[in-house]
């Protein structure tokens, strides 16, 4: 049977890119059915997180979800120190009426650096060499969004060239790569958790 799970993520680059570096999940029967961020640019706090997660249980009463996901972004810190707060504290504002588990993964240092890890795709997709980085440490590149827009030289990055990045990337090339992607990927997947209660 499809596990069903929604990713809740900071922006609109999350929105347009992470479905395609999760499609393959599908061939374990797993469905991402969509990416939730929050309105206007808001932050996404442990408030908005609630919002996002009651609005959509409840839209999708008659199908409700088998787990939510959320991607946040760490910049380089502890991950568990980011985490923490949100996996103590959302579980408190979540009505026992939500039988999904909410489980939270991180990029170490956003989207980008994991775009990095699949250096064949990205090079053919920017047409250049990527610089001195090492590619086989992604989660270790340090600002790899500002890294990313000075390879694109004159264009202007955005989220749908992020969109065409993420289409042309190998997921199990990241996943190799990237623990921080490889553990998201756990998330989606495997990962278990009470409702409403962190991941493994």
């Amino acid at each position: 049977m499809t596990k069903h799970v929604i990713i809740i993520a900071s922006g609109e680059t999350e929105r347009r890119s992470l479905p395609h570096l999760v499609a393959h999940l599908q061939a374990d029967d797993i469905s991402v059915d969509e990416v939730r961020i929050p309105p206007g640019n808001r932050a996404l706090n442990v408030e908005m997180i609630e919002k996002l997660v009651k609005a959509t249980w409840y839209a999708r009463a008659a199908s409700p979800p088998d787990k939510f996901v959320v991607l946040l972004d760490v910049d380089g810190k502890d991950p568990d120190d980011i985490l923490r707060p949100f996996q103590e504290q959302l579980p408190r504002r979540l009505s026992a009426k939500i039988k999904a588990a909410v489980l939270f993964a991180y990029a170490q240092w956003h989207l980008e650096a994991w775009y990095f890890a699949d250096s064949t795709a990205l090079k053919d997709y920017l047409g250049r060499a990527l610089g001195h980085i090492d590619t086989s440490k992604p989660d270790e590149i340090q600002n790899p969004k500002l890294h990313l827009r000075n390879l694109l030289g004159n264009r202007i990055y955005t989220a749908v060239i992020s969109e065409e990045i993420a289409r042309k990337l190998n997921a199990s090339t990241i996943a190799q790569r990237s623990p921080s992607f490889c553990d998201f990927l756990k998330k989606i997947g495997n990962g278990n958790g009470a409702p409403g209660n962190q991941a493994e």
